[in-house]
């Protein structure tokens, strides 16, 4: 299974708009990997995650095959992660001809995604609602096992987390999230075990959770757990992502504190195979 992260940081992207703080300035002066726009993955070429205001920048810049990607899962409402208003230029008259995107997406944005009537008639699109705890299909031929689980983030914005399973390949798409709830806990002992797992890092070192994101010491009491427990081993694929400027690194400082854990700082372009 394979894993694009197309977009890493969290909503106010880095550099953040009108911000001047060091990382910021970092950003700008140098480019690369220390520039990141909001958080949008890619499984396989064809299963997205999340839907931000940056997708129309991700699909430029990486060339995403829209004839391939038929299937979107929204872990929230908030607009970073789900911008439906860019979901209209679906319509014929914005896009012509094209494979209609079917959405996943709880509560809150599943009635988002349904307020954007013309977007919904007009371009044929799927929009279903997912509830924690309750498994999917996606994909063609549901070729993806989906289990939705419930976040620790604001509840008003109906947010879950993502435990994906293909081919006999596992990974756990952890944005936004803190610690995760006991019965978040016992929906992953279900799945067993991760070949990759992507955690939410917002507060880089030590400036977030342990509610509504996490940091590297948030995120080292996760994974000991997940150990311990079996989801996780020393073949398991960690990934920090979804980033903030508040969190006072650099993506080179924080590569040297990852590096320390054996984990991998993602960046916006990077692809992992497991």
């Amino acid at each position: 299974m394979k894993i694009k992260f197309l977009g890493t940081a969290a909503y106010e992207g880095v550099p953040s708009l009108f911000c001047t703080c060091r990382v910021c300035q970092k950003a700008m002066k140098e480019g690369g990997r220390e520039l990141r726009s909001r958080s949008q993955a890619l499984i396989n070429d064809e299963l997205l995650l999340d839907f931000p205001p940056d997708t129309v920048w991700h699909f430029q810049r990486f060339c995403l095959d829209w004839t391939k990607i038929g299937d979107c899962l929204i872990t929230h409402d908030h607009s970073d992660h789900l911008y439906p208003e860019d979901a209209l230029m679906a319509v014929e008259a914005y896009s012509n001809q094209h494979r209609p995107l079917h959405f996943y997406a709880a509560q809150s944005g599943y009635e988002k995604l349904m307020a954007c009537v013309p977007f919904a008639e007009t371009a044929g699109a799927g929009i279903s609602l997912v509830e924690p705890g309750r498994r999917f299909t996606a994909g063609e031929g549901g070729k993806y096992s989906v289990l939705p689980l419930r976040a620790n983030h604001e509840d008003a914005t109906s947010p879950v987390i993502y435990s994906i399973s293909c081919e006999g390949k596992r990974l756990l798409y952890a944005h936004d999230t803190g610690v995760f709830y006991e019965d978040t806990w016992k929906g992953l002992k279900e799945e067993g075990r991760y070949d990759l797992i992507s955690m939410d890092c917002t507060g880089c070192l030590e400036k977030a959770g342990p509610d509504y994101h996490m940091c590297l010491r948030d995120i080292r009491g996760v994974l000991e757990r997940m150990r311990s427990e079996k989801l996780a081993d020393e073949k398991t694929t960690v990934v920090l992502n979804h980033f903030s400027h508040n969190g006072g690194l650099t993506y080179e400082e924080m590569c040297r504190e990852a590096e320390k854990e054996g984990m991998i700082v993602s960046y916006d372009g990077l692809e992992l195979v497991v």
